[in-house]
């Protein structure tokens, strides 16, 4: 039960973590759906970077957490994380709105 709640834990720390690099490293969606990659190269490579920095940060605490718990499921998890917040970043910048009604 102990295991348990630990390999619990360190995925919520893997969760909370993935959260918090991609809060520092990229700016709001708000500002990233403004950005195009056609008329502003240099903010799309802002954007890139960031995702890069932010998946790198959290997959290394992702690993550092499965080693230290001996469980695959926070590197899993951060993996996941990461991959959707990239996801939809990616989709954002590339100004794919999918709850807007097109004109």
């Amino acid at each position: 039960m102990a295991e348990s709640a630990l390999i619990i834990s360190t995925a919520a720390l893997a969760i909370s973590q993935a959260v918090a690099a991609f809060g520092t490293f990229l700016p709001k969606i708000s500002d990233v759906r403004v950005i195009t990659p056609e008329s502003d190269a240099g903010g799309a490579a802002d954007v890139r970077l960031g995702e890069v920095a932010a998946a790198a940060v959290t997959l290394s605490v992702g690993a550092i957490a499965s080693s230290l718990t001996g469980s695959p499921v926070p590197f899993t998890v951060s993996l996941l994380v990461s991959l959707t917040l990239v996801a939809i970043y990616e989709s954002t910048l590339r100004s794919v709105h999918p709850f807007e009604k097109v004109r």
